[in-house]
């Protein structure tokens, strides 16, 4: 029962600063919005527990998808708390809606072992903000893109991303998240290489998902690297981190979603 009343309190308050209710227009949006994110992140964290760590710690599809959302949604929260990036709560707020719609229709389980070590618990820890940050990244360059695009011809689809901060100041956060989110990647992928045996059952391997991975980390790399060298920017930088995202869903989040959904 506390499962699901967790989950439609959360639900609920992501899904009102969504929709166009008139006491959410206008110059109170914002912090009305703030509000109801804060206590919606409280309600999440509380399911997040519910499903995750009640009864052992389950790191399934659906909960890697609830708590890859909460941090993307804090960060929202955090960088925004002045309402300067308007309509971004779109790009946050439907994801974790549509995560919190499947949670309950996903009931494979994926428990971590309880003698795991200190080291393997922290790579896991690693690699959920890494794929976090980066997914947040993904979800801001499209943000960035809008904004941009709005500043410059004025399209109708666009009119709704707005910001108050500079263009250039907002590519210069966004690759703060990227050069972060890069380096939490690459001690995962060198952790993983020590600790798969203990985590997966199985010495490392060539598969599709170390594969997806190293693909993911090269273009990363690339973006960053093209950004030092040549200063990369634009619709260019947007592209190859959207890119490299791509390919780092497929490596964890598409991995997990045929082993424990489509394989059972």
């Amino acid at each position: 029962m506390t499962y699901w009343i967790l989950l439609l309190l959360c639900f609920v308050i992501y899904l009102l600063p969504c929709l166009p209710i008139k006491i959410l227009q206008g110059n109170f949006k914002g912090r009305i919005t703030n509000v109801l994110v804060f206590f919606g992140l409280l309600f999440h964290a509380g399911l997040i527990y519910q499903t995750t760590f009640l009864s052992g710690i389950d790191l399934n599809f659906a909960n890697s998808l609830l708590i890859t959302s909460w941090i993307g949604v804090l960060l929202y929260l955090l960088i925004n708390a002045s309402d300067q990036h308007k309509g971004f709560e779109y790009l946050t707020l439907v994801p974790a809606l549509f995560f919190l719609i499947i949670n309950p229709f996903m009931s494979g389980h994926s428990y971590l072992n309880e003698t795991f070590s200190a080291l393997a618990i922290l790579h896991i820890v690693f690699a959920l903000l890494g794929y976090s940050l980066l997914a947040f990244g993904a979800l801001f360059s499209i943000f960035l893109l809008y904004v941009e695009q709005n500043v410059r011809t004025k399209k109708l689809n666009t009119e709704i991303f707005s910001s108050s901060t500079p263009i250039l100041n907002l590519e210069h956060f966004l690759f703060r998240i990227y050069w972060l989110g890069f380096i939490l990647l690459t001690i995962t992928l060198i952790s993983g290489s020590f600790f798969s045996d203990e985590i997966f059952q199985t010495p490392l391997i060539i598969n599709h998902k170390l594969i997806f991975s190293i693909c993911a980390w090269l273009i990363y790399a690339i973006l960053l690297l093209g950004r030092i060298l040549f200063g990369w920017r634009g619709k260019k930088a947007i592209k190859f981190s959207l890119i490299a995202f791509i390919f780092l869903f497929l490596a964890y989040f598409g991995s997990k979603f045929v082993v424990e959904i489509l394989l059972p």
